[in-house]
């Protein structure tokens, strides 16, 4: 009879063994999508990664790519393939979550897909912050539809208000374009471009919610503060743009149309090179007629796919400032490099404090010293005349001595009496009368 413990720990190591199976697969699936240059194998990796379910019990991967995520870096391995620029991919070192934002673009802005949770599966691709939703992606049914209604209410409506030039708003639309050009050329899929189509020969259709009153004529007023001038034909209108593009506005007779018109737009420049959107993004006239004229009537979409027309807003904020970084990190390494951020900046805060101190004394000291110095060479030079005067200052006694005969140093009075009385000069005067002169030649009033 098989060992109770042998069996209890071969059925722990099934369970581990299929968990780590089915981790492994996903694994496989999910590196195949990043590394391939194989179109075809791209788009099945990103069909099968955009259903699977990895609910493993025994062995938990806490975090993972959604399949909106998935969704978004399927749309970036294709636009890699296709030479597609002007855009970068966020990726936060803390979570696994994938987000798109346009490298030039003077406004803060993000995109990302939201998953469809209906029955028709596939995902819309989402601008965060507005929640404006630009296009319905299916990779089952192998379909994109663009949402004329989302792209100008966030394109022309409120990233031109807003200072976006027409340049960062048609790399937008380039983007937008060009993937879809790529997955009808690659993948044969069915693409409904709408306001985003350049050909020629594309006549837009319209979605008509009322009966036009005056439309035309509102438009002729606004052209007629243009360099632009509207023209009739029949039964609509037409303008003549810059680089030879001509924009038509004109209607056919349908019964079946909401009074008997139905209405239509074309662009025409002769190499398939401008969309109704370029002409919205480029003539602010004709954007201005256009947004005042949506009630009447505006480039048709899908109403079903978009019948909601935003999901909700997100604050981005957190998304930029998010660190960044291609090798993940889990919650307690994110933590512990933040506290070292935090600690390399507060020792790098009292360096330079101490620093600082430090040349405040300097600068005090030194300035000490200097005053100390000044002071020093100001008495010096206070000092100076005194002592010359006391170099020519003649003392009394040394003139007497010099003068008088006596060779012991006898006292003044004495000496004065003696002479007086003994003695006179050879010159014929008294001696107390050449002392007189002798004092009087040396500017010293005598003593006593």
């Amino acid at each position: 009879m098989p060992n109770q413990l042998q069996n209890r720990v071969e059925n722990y190591v099934g369970l581990l063994n299929q968990n780590i199976h089915a981790i492994q697969d996903e694994l496989n699936q999910t590196q195949q999508l990043v590394e391939s240059s194989e179109p075809g194998t791209v788009h099945l990796m990103a069909e099968q990664l955009t259903q699977a379910h990895l609910e493993t019990q025994w062995v938990q991967v806490p975090r993972q790519y959604s399949h909106a995520d998935y969704f978004l870096i399927a749309m970036d391995r294709f636009m890699q393939l296709d030479g597609v620029t002007g855009y970068s991919i966020l990726l936060p070192v803390e979570k696994e979550t994938v987000t798109l934002v346009m490298t030039n673009l003077n406004v803060p802005a993000a995109f990302a897909f939201e998953e469809n949770k209906d029955q028709n599966g596939g995902a819309y691709f989402v601008e965060l912050s507005t929640g404006e939703r630009l296009f319905y992606w299916s990779l089952e049914r192998k379909q994109i539809q663009f949402n004329a209604r989302g792209i100008i209410d966030l394109l022309v409506g409120n990233f031109a208000k807003q200072h976006v030039t027409v340049e960062q708003n048609q790399i937008i639309a380039t983007m937008l374009t060009e993937f879809g050009r790529y997955m009808e050329r690659v993948f044969n899929y069915s693409v409904d471009f709408n306001l985003l189509e350049t050909r020629d020969d594309d006549v837009y259709q319209l979605i008509q919610h009322a009966e036009p009153q005056g439309m035309l004529d509102k438009l002729f007023v606004l052209s007629a503060d243009t360099d632009y001038f509207l023209q009739s034909i029949p039964n609509g209108a037409g303008v003549m743009l810059d680089d030879n593009t001509e924009v038509r506005i004109f209607f056919v007779n349908d019964a079946n149309a909401l009074g008997a018109q139905r209405w239509h737009f074309q662009v025409i420049d002769g190499r398939d090179q401008y969309s109704w959107l370029d002409i919205l993004l480029k003539y602010d006239f004709i954007a201005n007629w256009y947004l005042s004229e949506t009630d009447t009537l505006e480039v048709s979409y899908d109403q079903l796919v978009f019948a909601v027309q935003t999901t909700q807003p997100t604050d981005i904020q957190s998304i930029f400032t998010a660190e960044q970084g291609t090798t993940p990190m889990l919650d307690e390494e994110v933590l512990a490099a933040k506290r070292a951020a935090e600690a390399q900046a507060k020792e790098a805060a009292e360096k330079a404090e101490r620093e600082a101190q430090a040349a405040t004394e300097k600068a005090e000291k030194e300035a000490q010293a200097a005053e100390a110095k000044a002071e020093a060479e100001a008495q010096s030079e206070s000092e100076t005349p005194e002592a010359a005067v006391d170099d020519a200052t003649v003392d009394p006694t040394e003139v007497t001595s010099e003068t008088s005969d006596a060779e012991t140093p006898v006292d003044s009075s004495e000496s004065t009496v003696a002479d007086t009385t003994s003695a006179t000069s050879t010159s014929g005067k008294t001696f107390e009368e050449e002392i007189g002169e002798a004092l009087n030649s040396s500017n010293n009033t005598p003593e006593g």
